[in-house]
């Protein structure tokens, strides 16, 4: 099976590409920059500026801490574009020539035609979230900041045009544990992902399971709505109390968002 990834280029994507080149044959890598507006702290107060630096250092030493098996990309063609270029005729064209079975997204800008058309059916989409709970961005914050920790996971999807609402193949949930930090928590998401994603892949290319259509309006989430003072309630809400309460209710929290598992 044929598959290309459109990915971006931390610890985390350089996981998700290793585990798709180990299970098929992966003939395409591209990776898009991330935004430097994302971690741009010029305009904070002192204060602000240390909080936000040391998120992003925190997000980065434990994802290393993870993934550090997973230092570089697979040796496969490599092709990396700027914030924004990710749907431009190039890619288009570059994806093309490796006539792919699939096509694998995972932490890029939002895909669009003529992408989206002409591999219609054939774009599958590893959403850090679970739809249509949370749908956009920071899908995994956004809820610890109500503490609603039963609605953390990932959904694997087929891409559309409208963000994040393409038939659902499969969604899963990590292992929390009591003493897991806010970036713990996170990177058990992606891990159990890298684990579950190909069996997915390679039951949806046999023919042995379908995309589900799920109704319902959820939480759009955007990173301009993540403000520092709700960020550093997220991190107030992850501590050994909340999670103690959200394991002894586990099951009773989590059946009130059921989720679709085929695996």
């Amino acid at each position: 099976m044929k598959i290309v990834i459109l990915t971006s280029n931390s610890f985390r994507h350089k996981y998700i590409a290793n585990v798709l080149s180990q299970n098929f044959d992966l003939k395409l890598i591209i990776t898009e920059k991330k935004s430097q507006l994302i971690e741009d702290v010029s305009d904070l107060e002192d204060d602000d500026k240390t909080f936000v630096k040391n998120h992003f250092e925190q997000r980065e030493k434990k994802e290393r801490a993870f993934f550090n098996d997973y230092q570089q990309f697979p040796e496969v063609p490599f092709i990396q574009v700027n914030d924004g270029e990710i749907n431009s005729e190039f890619v288009f064209e570059e994806i093309k020539k490796n006539e792919p079975n699939y096509i694998i997204l995972f932490g890029t800008s939002i895909i669009k035609n003529p992408i989206l058309d002409f591999f219609d059916g054939r774009i599958i989409n590893l959403h850090l979230g679970l739809s249509p709970y949370y749908k956009g961005s920071a899908t995994n914050l956004f809820p610890i900041l109500f503490k609603d920790f039963e609605a953390i996971g990932a959904t694997i999807h087929l891409a559309t045009e409208k963000v994040d609402d393409g038939p659902i193949l499969h969604q899963l949930r990590p292992q929390i544990e009591i003493y897991d930090s806010l970036h713990d928590i996170g990177n058990k998401v992606i891990e159990k992902a890298g684990i579950e994603l190909p069996k997915i892949i390679n039951l949806f290319g046999n023919g042995d399971l379908k995309g589900v259509k799920i109704s319902g309006q959820g939480i759009l989430c955007k990173n301009k709505d993540l403000t520092i003072e709700k960020l550093r309630k997220i991190y107030e809400n992850v501590n050994h109390k909340t999670l103690k309460i959200f394991l002894q209710n586990y099951k009773s929290r989590c059946a009130e968002k059921p989720i679709i598992e085929n695996i």
